[in-house]
């Protein structure tokens, strides 16, 4: 087939970086044209990738990984500065930037990564394809489940099915803040206007959920546009490379224990603290990677752990026996891809969910952010003793290896591309 010039249009804000460059791994392997609209911090990521890097020239123009865009440490459910920050405030810049650069390089199609969403008007503006990448779970509402970030289990019944109705409504209410911005600016490219700002994600081609669907909670009936392309493992591009040292004696068979919190700030050096200081007094080896907001932190760590800035969770993942974690997607998803158990403390984002979900599958706890140490060792204590955490987390590890759908999903894009190629334009 034709080669094909697609546009990923992304930010750096941690674990969304692993599963869109996973995405356009795929596509480069298919030798396809890959550019990056993105920040100068990725330029080099992005190039080492074998893509073409396009900076933001307005907005988005962070050059240090470290700096913080989301804000979002303190975030409430009623109030969320990535919405203003990332999401929607800068929609016309980053609608009119996209376009640019998809006019100065051909692009045929343009993937969009969620926190981007209103990238997808400039895709509409230039009648090409547009793909949505969700590196989470599904968060849009349906009539089986509430709307994503509230840390809300599905339930079935006449309460759960008010309880999902009204949230969702109150998503698309939330959403629509952002209409008659959004609005605007399609009535100055001579777009329809949208009726509901979350109509975005419906528009798109595809909307890809790089997730495992057995894991997930999703919308059924499934939307027309639904995929699910399986997690991508991949370690951060950030990360240490070299080989791990096991410190410890060959014979040490006390549990390994690793604490791996967000690598972007939420404000997570107590989470971790409480956290060397529940394992100080017990017979397990500890391991704490940082990453990049907390690595040039102090801690008072503990004799039985050892700390390090980076490293990559595939070389010691494989020998732990539990995870303690923010509920990040990625780190959650490649502990499973293990088998390796999990104590989640949420902190904000997707992580309440994702914290639920692993206690759906009976694979870990799920604790308070605000869990002192004594609450922490407990549930350290309770999953060590209880082999069935190992069973089902075993389970999923299964289930994630059988579930990679990547390839069906890019041969579908390339088809949804090569269609809209040999159609002619209005």
């Amino acid at each position: 087939m034709k080669l094909l010039n697609i546009l990923f249009v992304t930010i750096d804000a941690g674990g969304n970086i692993p599963p869109v460059f996973g995405f356009a791994k795929q596509l480069l392997e298919r030798n396809h044209n890959i550019y990056f609209l993105s920040e100068p911090c990725l330029e080099k990521a992005i190039k080492n990738l074998g893509a073409g890097f396009i900076p933001f020239d307005d907005y988005f123009t962070k050059s240090d990984r470290k700096d913080d865009i989301l804000k979002d440490w303190n975030a409430t459910l009623l109030n969320n500065p990535v919405f203003d920050n990332v999401i929607f405030g800068p929609s016309e810049t980053l609608v009119k930037q996209t376009i640019k650069a998809s006019q100065g390089h051909a692009i045929d199609a343009i993937v969009v990564d969620i926190l981007l969403l209103p990238a997808i008007i400039a895709a509409e503006f230039l009648q090409i394809p547009k793909f949505l990448l969700f590196h989470m779970p599904e968060y849009m509402p349906g009539p089986n489940k509430p709307p994503g970030n509230l840390g809300l289990s599905p339930g079935q019944g006449l309460f759960y099915r008010i309880r999902d109705k009204i949230l969702g409504k109150m998503m698309v209410i939330k959403f629509n803040d952002y209409k008659k911005q959004l609005n605007k600016l399609r009535l100055a490219l001579n777009l329809p206007l949208l009726e509901n700002t979350i109509d975005l994600v419906n528009n798109a081609d595809l909307r890809i959920i790089q997730t495992l669907r057995s894991f997930d909670i999703p919308v059924e009936p499934a939307p027309s546009n639904v995929r699910y392309s399986g997690p991508v493992l991949d370690d951060p591009d950030w990360v240490q490379t070299e080989d791990w040292i096991n410190p410890w004696a060959q014979d040490d068979q006390r549990p390994l224990v690793i604490i791996s919190f967000s690598s972007t700030f939420q404000n997570q050096k107590k989470v971790i603290q409480n956290c060397l200081l529940a394992l100080e007094e017990m017979e397990v080896r500890g391991l704490v990677t940082l990453g990049l907001a907390m690595e040039n932190e102090y801690f008072d760590i503990p004799k039985n752990v050892i700390m390090m800035p980076s490293l990559r969770h595939s070389l010691v993942f494989p020998n732990a026996d539990l995870v303690i974690s923010h509920a990040g997607h990625g780190t959650i998803i490649r502990a499973l891809s293990y088998g390796v158990p999990l104590i989640c403390m949420p902190m904000g984002r997707d992580q309440y969910d994702n914290a639920i979900k692993v206690v759906r599958q009976n694979c870990g706890l799920k604790l308070s952010a605000q869990s002192n140490p004594a609450q922490i060792k407990n549930a350290i204590n309770k999953i060590l003793a209880d082999s069935n955490y190992k069973i089902q987390a075993n389970r999923l590890k299964n289930d994630i290896l059988a579930s990679q759908h990547i390839e069906e999903v890019v041969l579908e894009l390339e088809n949804i591309v090569s269609m809209n190629n040999n159609c002619p334009k209005k």
